[in-house]
């Protein structure tokens, strides 16, 4: 398992995606532009390249999810965003892709970024079972194009329950 991380981990970089840091240049295509998905909640919260956690919630209409945020760099702040989890061994998604067309009163600003914060990404709404996800590791990934940029950040994490 291990090795099919570090696998992952180096076929993004090849792509042109982040290693961990705040991306450099073109992120994964034309423009200047460079994101960095995070953890989500009452701030952003950063996530290594690789062995992070992320909590699963319950929603309050039943369902669980993660909560995920980004933050930008010379991106513009009029974007279309993708949001999506997938199995760190297998590419599978896990639960539902989240799509966001973004304008400027949409974010908030730490200083150094714009940041998105939090977004939800859905992993179940119809029979949710938190034991389905718990403890599988996971390649969060998040897409964003505007400004005529295109730019993307992915990271491995660990999806863990919420505390009983």
């Amino acid at each position: 398992m291990g090795w099919r991380r570090l696998i992952f981990g180096l076929a993004l970089v090849v792509a042109g995606c982040s290693d961990g840091s705040p991306p450099d240049g073109n992120g994964c295509g034309q423009g200047p532009g460079r994101v960095q998905v995070g953890q989500g909640g009452t701030r952003f919260r950063d996530l290594p390249a690789m062995g992070g956690e992320l909590g699963i919630v319950r929603g309050s209409q039943g369902g669980i999810h993660v909560l995920v945020a980004f933050r930008t760099w010379d991106m513009g702040l009029i974007m279309d965003v993708v949001y999506r989890l997938e199995d760190a061994d297998t590419g599978e998604p896990m639960g539902l892709t989240t799509e966001l067309m973004l304008r400027p009163g949409l974010f908030g600003n730490d200083g150094v970024s714009a940041v998105r914060n939090p977004d939800l990404l859905i992993l179940d709404n119809e029979a949710p079972s938190i034991d389905r996800f718990a403890r599988r590791s996971a390649r969060l990934v998040l897409d964003a194009v505007g400004g005529g940029s295109h730019a993307c950040d992915a990271r491995f994490a660990t999806l863990v329950p919420p505390p009983e």
